[in-house]
């Protein structure tokens, strides 16, 4: 015969089992906005039926013994957390390029509304260059040249100051995202530490499916974002672990028991990355960091970081000195091929964007540039007429382009609107794809309010169900105990 205590302890089993489970449900439903929760769940599993011996060959089987919670499992999908994170590696490095491409933008577009880009600069060069060669004996005409010459250097003076605190900037930004990643390293690998030590002190943990889910959730999130800097592998180990590959290199591992995690650090060039462990190199592979480094480093078309622009604005300078230095003549009877500096670099001979400016004697004396007069008395123009005709000309820069100055202007804008447009494009269809992972996994993990709902109130009719089965159980009990046996009394 079944005892009629054992009824109790099946109820009371159950309302223990329900009323954890409605606990979860309330905490699903108050971490329903909470960034990097996991929805819960109560697994439970049927008691095993436990006899004598004398049951063995009994047709008739005991009776169950109700109800036990196993754990409380996380809903997540490591498919789609996988899936996810490479997707956002890609997102992070398309990212960081359009945040630098677009201050690159800010610096050399040629505002031709406001009047302070290279293009104006270079049209009222070219108009007071015809003023001139109409008079080229006026000296007031020559100080206009002269101011023109010099507009024109100081807008190529400021783009490579701008550009040079954009890599200074870049690169400081760069070393406190390298610096993030080193601190998320070291979270993961102390995350590992606390997890393994929470599932020891849990016999209830099975290895696999359940453990200390508010330090799961603080991993899984630091995965994510660390996910933003490069490619993230992660592999479960025995004892709740991960081990955590950052663009193909292990850098957070569990070994029995020691929690080990390796370091980026950076080279004296501000732009190099190698690995504390071993010092070799780090590959860049995708995310945000590898877009750190193509714009800290990309000196061609194809990869045009800052150091690409600013060559190009050094091209410009070398080329419009080079040209320009030789087009007035000096009219020094013993060297009739001499001409007079009208632009000068560092005094070296060196000239570029940054320290490109008007000559020193120019400098001194506007009239520098005035000819003297020829033997008849007639105006000597041809040195003026070629400074404006060469304004027109087509010119080797290097790189394979040969143009005017404003077609390079044009070429060098149009290479970095071009390299925006696509960097923006190939963004938004990274986004696009993270964004629908992230839809799913978020099907999968995150809270519906509908469904704990539902789940509440399942919960709660079984708890109330298993109220009225102990009542009934405590009558029985009570018949047993206090009316039993006392008939004929």
């Amino acid at each position: 015969m079944r005892p009629t205590f054992m009824g109790l302890e099946t109820a009371k089993r159950g309302i223990m089992v329900n009323q954890k489970a409605i606990d979860i449900v309330g905490n699903n439903i108050s971490n329903v906005n909470t960034k990097g929760y996991t929805r819960q769940r109560l697994d439970s599993v049927s008691v095993n039926v436990y006899g004598s011996s004398q049951f063995n060959y009994s047709s008739i089987p005991l009776a169950g013994q109700g109800v036990d919670a196993k754990g409380v499992a996380q809903i997540r999908n490591p498919y789609l957390d996988a899936k996810f994170r490479e997707q956002y590696s890609d997102v992070g490095y398309f990212d960081q390029k359009a945040a630098i491409l677009d201050q690159i933008e800010g610096i050399i577009s040629d505002p031709e509304v406001e009047g302070t880009g290279i293009k104006s600069a270079l049209t009222a060069l070219s108009q007071s260059l015809a003023d001139f060669s109409q008079n080229p004996y006026q000296e007031t005409n020559a100080n206009i040249v002269m101011h023109a010459f010099k507009a024109v250097t100081q807008v190529l003076n400021e783009y490579d100051a701008n550009l040079q605190t954009l890599m200074e900037q870049t690169k400081n930004d760069f070393s406190i995202a390298v610096q993030d990643i080193n601190t998320k390293l070291n979270q993961l690998s102390e995350l590992n530490k606390s997890i393994a030590h929470e599932i020891f002190a849990n016999s209830d943990y099975d290895g696999v499916n359940y453990g200390p889910n508010d330090l799961l959730d603080q991993r899984n999130t630091i995965l994510d974002d660390l996910s933003r800097y490069g490619t993230v592998q992660v592999t479960n180990l025995d004892g709740g672990g991960v081990q955590v590959k950052f663009n193909g290199k292990v850098v957070v591992d569990v070994s029995g028991a020691s929690y080990t995690n390796d370091q980026l650090m950076i080279g004296s060039d501000g732009t190099s990355l190698t690995w504390n462990s071993n010092g070799k190199t780090a590959n860049l592979g995708s995310g945000a960091i590898k877009g750190f480094t193509d714009m800290l480093t990309g000196n061609d078309s194809i990869m045009s970081g800052i150091p690409y622009y600013q060559n190009q604005l050094d091209n410009f300078a070398k080329t419009l000195a080079d040209v320009f230095n030789n087009k007035v003549h000096a009219d020094d009877p013993d060297f009739p091929d001499k001409y007079k500096e009208l632009l000068s670099g560092d005094g070296n001979g060196n000239i570029t964007a940054g320290n490109i400016s008007i000559s020193d004697k120019w400098a001194e004396d506007s009239s520098y540039i005035i000819r003297d007069k020829n033997p008849d008395g007639d105006l000597d123009n041809t040195d003026i007429l070629d400074m404006k005709a060469a304004l027109e000309q087509d010119f080797n820069f290097g790189g394979g382009f040969s143009g005017t100055f404003s077609e390079f202007i044009t070429k060098t804008t149009n290479t970095l609107g071009s390299e925006i447009k696509t960097n923006s494009a190939r963004m938004q269809a990274s986004l696009s794809i993270a964004e629908s992972v992230e839809s799913e996994r978020m099907g999968v993990s995150g809270v519906s309010l509908n469904e704990e709902g539902i789940n509440m109130m399942t919960y709660n009719k079984a708890y109330q169900a298993l109220g009225r089965l102990m009542t009934t159980m405590d009558e029985q009990l009570d018949m047993i105990i206090n009316k039993m046996g006392m008939v004929g009394r």
